[in-house]
């Protein structure tokens, strides 16, 4: 009972997670066209609930995940897909989201539309919409992974 409430755990915490990477990949093709007032101007009002409620969900799933790998220790198939899905996540965290989509946010919160922003602002918005696309990659693999691992489980017998 504990590994089918922590797979649902798991792949609820997931899902919550890739519908914010999610909704970002759906922003970006309207977001690219925008001047740099307009998308310093949403960088500045939009994405205050991603970080305070979105942070909180993406650590609470990558704990999740490594439980469920601890856990599936002796499925072998289901801990592996466990374990690609638990890396998935950390990636797109530990790799992705804090050296380089952060970088971009710790940058635009010292613009003002007062101020002239930098001349090189495209660039920055380019690292940062990007980085939400490699995000929604990885959180979406390791929601199928996740799932895949829930399928070929086999309580009965342990490999």
């Amino acid at each position: 009972m504990l590994l089918k409430l922590w797979f649902l755990i798991t792949l609820v915490l997931t899902a919550l997670l890739l519908g914010t990477s999610f909704a970002h990949t759906l922003e970006m093709p309207a977001k690219l066209q925008y001047d740099a007032a307009q998308w310093t101007w949403l960088q500045h009002t939009l994405y205050q609930a991603f970080a305070s409620v979105g942070g909180p969900i993406e650590l609470a799933a990558i704990f999740s995940s490594l439980v469920l790998v601890f856990l599936l220790r002796g499925h072998r198939s289901s801990f592996q897909l466990a374990l690609t899905g638990a890396v998935c996540l950390m990636v797109a965290f530990f790799g992705i989201w804090i050296f380089i989509t952060n970088s971009v946010n710790a940058e635009t919160a010292r613009w003002t539309i007062a101020q002239p922003i930098p001349p090189n602002w495209v660039q920055w918005r380019a690292q940062w919409e990007y980085s939400h696309v490699a995000r929604f990659v990885l959180h979406l693999l390791g929601l199928m992974t996740f799932t895949a691992a829930l399928l070929t489980l086999n309580p009965t017998r342990r490999e």
